[in-house]
């Protein structure tokens, strides 16, 4: 508020306000400064490192550097910040967040396989494509335990695998599954059970936040109209992500 209140008396049209890139300690002020209608001047630090070096004494205090981005805005040593600029900030920290997120989720699917691993080995055999599947997930969540599953009737197991897999699995494969837990070597731990079901929601949670920064990242993109996706091989996502790290190329 005193910044603005200090600079109040000049012309919004014919003021440019300049500042050094310093990733997110600037990328804050630039927002709020942008969407108030004023004019920025990005000015890589390099530049205003290679002015100082042009000084004898190479000083750096708060009252020097302030000179060396106003020489460097003089000079025309700046990048105008603009609404692509804009977009290309808000790409880059979704499409990081994305990257926690699916971090995250890799994390928790190493530990169910482990949990399912000691628990029920052989099911990672009956599910050929592995166990981080629909119809896997919605088989250790109605019933995360072998015992429990030999036990299933064995319609309501037909049911439930045919339904979570689009009729891929039919009720020779109910058999098969009922065989195979009856007979499992897997240790009877009901603390295990708990993992795997809780292991499972936070993968779906996982998979439904993703679903939602990756339609923002689209939105984005959709916005941006850049030429980028008229590459070959170059999607919405992995288009985002070079433009949210390079900015404006």
């Amino acid at each position: 508020n005193l910044f603005l209140y200090k600079i109040k008396y000049f012309s919004i049209e014919n003021c440019l306000i300049g500042l050094e890139s310093t990733g997110h300690y600037s990328d804050t002020l630039v927002s709020f400064l942008y969407t108030r209608g004023f004019k920025i001047g990005i000015i890589n630090p390099i530049q205003t490192d290679s002015l100082r070096n042009s000084n004898i004494r190479k000083t750096k205090t708060d009252s020097v550097d302030t000179y060396l981005i106003i020489k460097a805005l003089s000079l025309n040593h700046f990048r105008l910040y603009t609404e692509r600029d804009y977009d290309s900030l808000q790409l880059k920290n979704l499409c990081r967040f994305r990257q926690k997120l699916m971090k995250a989720r890799t994390k928790v699917k190493i530990q169910l396989v482990t949990y399912v691993d000691l628990l029920f080995p052989e099911l990672q055999y009956f599910f050929k494509s592995g166990i981080h599947g629909k119809a896997c997930y919605e088989l250790l969540k109605t019933q995360p335990n072998p015992d429990r599953i030999a036990k299933m009737h064995l319609t309501r197991l037909a049911n439930l695998l045919s339904k979570s897999s689009h009729g891929h699995f039919k009720q020779s494969h109910a058999v098969q599954l009922k065989e195979l837990a009856s007979h499992s070597v897997g240790i009877k731990n009901d603390t295990l059970s708990l993992q795997i079901f809780q292991s499972i929601q936070q993968i779906e949670m996982y998979t439904e936040q993703l679903a939602d920064v990756e339609n923002s990242i689209r939105e984005v993109m959709n916005r941006m109209d850049s030429v980028i996706k008229t590459i070959p091989g170059i999607g919405a996502l992995n288009g985002a992500m070079i433009l949210g790290e390079i900015g404006d190329i």
